[in-house]
């Protein structure tokens, strides 16, 4: 698995193409993507969420408008969507409970 890598693009340098990306390892830690506006952040985690469900990996997308996280429930298997958990706190209509204690043995709560 560390020779696979998170592909972020190609290079052609003396007619010598090369892919390049970032190893497994180094995605353990954190990513920190910053640029200006329509620089291709967006377009560099799109890449990478895709590249992690077709590699049946898990991942978890924190979205404050929503479009993004909509946009890659599209590339969801069919397989895994009982695997997704999608909510949104601001939807008033479907709210979500969420107990941190619901598995926590009633003896080791405090």
């Amino acid at each position: 698995m560390e020779n696979q890598i998170t592909l972020i693009g190609e290079t052609d340098f003396r007619n010598q193409k090369r892919r390049f990306g970032i190893k497994p390892s180094d995605r353990q830690r954190h990513i920190y993507v910053v640029g200006k506006t329509g620089t291709g952040k967006t377009t560099l985690l799109e890449n990478m969420a895709k590249q992690d469900i077709q590699s049946g990996l898990g991942l978890a997308i924190v979205d404050p408008h929503g479009e993004f996280a909509e946009k890659m429930i599209d590339f969801v298997p069919s397989s895994r969507v009982n695997d997704v958990i999608y909510f949104n706190p601001a939807d008033t209509e479907y709210p979500i409970a969420f107990n941190v204690m619901e598995k926590v043995d009633a003896e080791h709560r405090h």
